[in-house]
C-alpha cells in the first residue's frame, strides 16, 4: 500500500473563477497510510501564458515557443523546508488540512483561455519535497477573467457590414449576379446574448440556394519568441446556424437570422503579448453544384460587460458565489455545470440577467504538458469558466 492515499486541493465554497486583485482561498488536504519523511509542504501559485509548437523540414526540426509569466510565489504549508538543516521532519499517519490565501495582483493579468498553439493558464500545485526521492504533487486550475466592459468601446454600437456578388459560368455565358449585402446590429456583445442580421440575398442565376450558413469564428494568434519570432493561427468555429436560401431569379429578406454567442473569452488580450483573440460573424451562401460558394465576413467584438445603452442596470459581480456543495475531489465540476454569483433579484425589466461563469463552449483541455506531469495527482483535465447571460430568462 502505498504511502501517500490522497492529495489534492479544493477551493473555498467551490469557488474557481477570480478577477485581478481577489483573493484566491482553499486548503490542502493530504491523507498518509503511514509516517512520511519530508523537508515540507509548499504551495506554488502561478499565472503564466505560453505558446509552443514544432516544425520539422527534413532532418530540421525546430520547436517554437514563448513564455510569459505573470506571477510566481511559493507559500510554506508545513515543514522547515529547503533552507533550514537538521533532521528531516515526519508527517504522520492521517488526515491532514492546510488552508491557504493568495491575494492575485491588482492589474495587469489576462483572462484564462486555451488553443492548440498557446494557453493563459492560472493554477495552484501543492508539492511534498521529499528528500532524495520524487516529489509528490497535486496540481488545479483556476480562471481569471479581465471583465472587458463593452462601454468603454467607442465602436460597440457601430453595426458590421459586408457585401460581394458573383455570378455562376464563365463569359458569355455567365449567370446574372448572386448579390449578398448584410449587416449584424451592433459592433459588439457578450456571451449569451444574439448577433441580429438584417440584409438582403438577390439570386440573379437560374440556380436555387437551398440554404445559407451563419458562422461566429475565432481567430487565436500565438506568438513564439524563441528561437525567432513567429505565429501560428488557429481558426475554430464557435457557432453556427442554417438559414433560407434564395429562389432562382428572386431574393430573400435576411432580417429574421439571429446568431447566438455561447461561453467563449473576451476579444483581444490586452495584458498578454504573445496571445490574440479575435471574432468574425461570417455568412455562407451555399450554390449547389461544383460552384464555389459565396461568403463575406464581418469581425464584432465580445465583451464582458454588457451594453448600458441596451440594459441600463449594470450586471453585479460581487465577491462570492452563491453557496454550492464542494463536489468531490475527483470531480472537475459539480454537477450544475456552472456557478451562479449571488444577484439582487431585478424589478427593472431593463436590467440584465444574473451572470453567471459557464464551463467554456470548448470543453475541457488535458493539463499535463511536462513528462513529470503524468505523476502529478488531481485533476487531469480543466476547462476555463467566462461570464454568461441567460438571456432566455429575462423579462
Amino acid at each position: 500500500m502505498p504511502a501517500l492515499n490522497s492529495f489534492y486541493i479544493t477551493f473555498e465554497k467551490n469557488m474557481d473563477v477570480y478577477q485581478a486583485g481577489q483573493v484566491v482561498r482553499g486548503q490542502v488536504e493530504v491523507e498518509l497510510n503511514e509516517d512520511m519523511k519530508m523537508r515540507g509542504i509548499k504551495l506554488l501559485m502561478k499565472g503564466c501564458a505560453r505558446c509552443r509548437w514544432v516544425v520539422s523540414t527534413g532532418k530540421t526540426t525546430i520547436v517554437y515557443t514563448g513564455r510569459e509569466v505573470y506571477f510566481e510565489n511559493t507559500l510554506p504549508l508545513w515543514g522547515p523546508g529547503e533552507a533550514q538543516s537538521g533532521d528531516t521532519p515526519v508527517l504522520p499517519a492521517g488526515k491532514h488540512t492546510y488552508p491557504f490565501q493568495y491575494q492575485l495582483p491588482s492589474a495587469g493579468l489576462p483572462t484564462s483561455f486555451e488553443s492548440c498553439y498557446g494557453y493563459v493558464r492560472y493554477y495552484a500545485e501543492a508539492i511534498i519535497d521529499r528528500p532524495w526521492k520524487f516529489d509528490k504533487k497535486t496540481k488545479r486550475a483556476f480562471t481569471v477573467l479581465d471583465m472587458y466592459d463593452l462601454n468603454e468601446d467607442p465602436n460597440a454600437m457601430t453595426p458590421s457590414a459586408a457585401q460581394d456578388s458573383k455570378k455562376l459560368g464563365f463569359w458569355p455565358f455567365a449567370s446574372d449576379p448572386i448579390e449578398l449585402q448584410v449587416q449584424t446590429d451592433r459592433g459588439a456583445y457578450c456571451p449569451g446574448e444574439m448577433v441580429r442580421l438584417s440584409g438582403t440575398l438577390k439570386n440573379g442565376s437560374g440556380t436555387e440556394i437551398k440554404e445559407t450558413t451563419i458562422q461566429l469564428r475565432q481567430k487565436a494568434t500565438c506568438v513564439a519568441t524563441s528561437p525567432h519570432r513567429d505565429r501560428r493561427r488557429q481558426h475554430k468555429t464557435l457557432s453556427e446556424i442554417k438559414a433560407l436560401g434564395c429562389k432562382a431569379k428572386d431574393a430573400t429578406d435576411l432580417s429574421s437570422i439571429a446568431l447566438p454567442i455561447p461561453a467563449i473569452p473576451p476579444s483581444s488580450q490586452r495584458y498578454c503579448n504573445i496571445i490574440d483573440v479575435e471574432y468574425k460573424v461570417k455568412f455562407i451562401v451555399n450554390i449547389p453544384g461544383l460552384h464555389t460558394n459565396l461568403d463575406v465576413e464581418m469581425p464584432i467584438t465580445i465583451g464582458s460587460i454588457p451594453l448600458k445603452s441596451y440594459y441600463p442596470q449594470a450586471p453585479s459581480f460581487p465577491l462570492h458565489p452563491v453557496e454550492q456543495p464542494p463536489p468531490s475531489h475527483e470531480s472537475l465540476y459539480p454537477d450544475l455545470g456552472f456557478a451562479q454569483w449571488t444577484y439582487p433579484a431585478a424589478t427593472d425589466p431593463s436590467a440584465p440577467p444574473p451572470p453567471y461563469f459557464a464551463v467554456s463552449t470548448e470543453g475541457p483541455v488535458a493539463l499535463a504538458e511536462d513528462k513529470e506531469d503524468k505523476y502529478t495527482m488531481g485533476p487531469t483535465e480543466y476547462a476555463p469558466k467566462y461570464a454568461y447571460y441567460d438571456w432566455s430568462k429575462h423579462a
